[in-house]
């Protein structure tokens, strides 16, 4: 909580340590408990059946054929939910910027999710030759607005997180921030901008390329796999020189 006094050396030296940084979030508030019922409602709307358990055997192959576009956008939704997670616990912050930060991630994930699932979807049917199902057909000019939309909510995700992180960051002083987490605190944001970038040119090229140049928008997410590597080596060098 942000309400307090400052945090001192003293009251510090209390706190659990994890990695480079000393948890002071360790206390889970009200705005940590509402935003994990938030992400956990929305993982409840990623369910591989939505309306009804299968009626007959085709409906239950298919409702089966439906996990890995449900798995993939599993994993999603929990990577924001841990990225959200690992910035509560590290400064435990609930000021009005904060809270505004979590409410608006919170809106976002629950306007996503859906648009999340039918691009995994039919990212899967896809690739599969149609053997894994399509969520509905899908045209070019469709499949146009679902990797634009995407991309979109993607990018804006990803910004909100780095915002919490640059609003921590601003207030090193008054968390007491030592050398390593003010450094950590600057990776995060850069961090988490790499993929928003990412999910920005995903739709940029989903706006404007035709035909099968389309599944560029889809491929370009790829690049993290060498980005997110690569800025983890910066990082860490980073940290080595401020030891050094």
């Amino acid at each position: 909580m942000t309400t307090g006094s400052p945090w001192t050396e003293e009251r510090l030296s209390s706190l659990d340590q994890h990695g480079r940084f000393q948890l002071r979030g360790g206390k889970v508030t009200r705005l940590e408990t509402f935003v994990d019922a938030a992400f956990a409602f929305a993982v409840t709307m990623l369910v591989i059946s939505v309306d009804d358990v299968p009626q007959n055997y085709n409906e239950f192959i298919d409702a089966l054929l439906s996990a890995p576009a449900f798995i993939a956008s599993f994993f999603q939704v929990i990577m924001f939910w841990l990225g959200h997670r690992a910035w509560s616990q590290r400064y435990g912050l609930e000021d009005g910027t904060a809270l505004f930060l979590s409410l608006v991630l919170v809106c976002c994930i629950l306007i996503v999710v859906y648009p999340l699932r039918v691009m995994f979807a039919a990212a899967f049917g896809y690739f599969s030759g149609g053997w894994l199902p399509f969520p509905f057909t899908l045209g070019w000019e469709e499949m146009r607005a679902v990797f634009a939309i995407y991309g979109f909510g993607f990018f804006v995700m990803c910004m909100f997180i780095s915002a919490l992180y640059m609003h921590a960051y601003r207030r090193r002083d008054w968390l007491n921030l030592n050398a390593a987490e003010v450094i950590e605190t600057r990776n995060e944001i850069e961090a988490w901008l790499i993929p928003a970038l990412t999910g920005l040119t995903g739709m940029g090229i989903a706006l404007v390329a035709q035909g099968e140049w389309l599944l560029l928008a889809g491929w370009v997410y790829i690049t993290m796999c060498v980005s997110l590597p690569l800025h983890d080596r910066f990082a860490a060098r980073r940290h080595s020189k401020t030891s050094a």
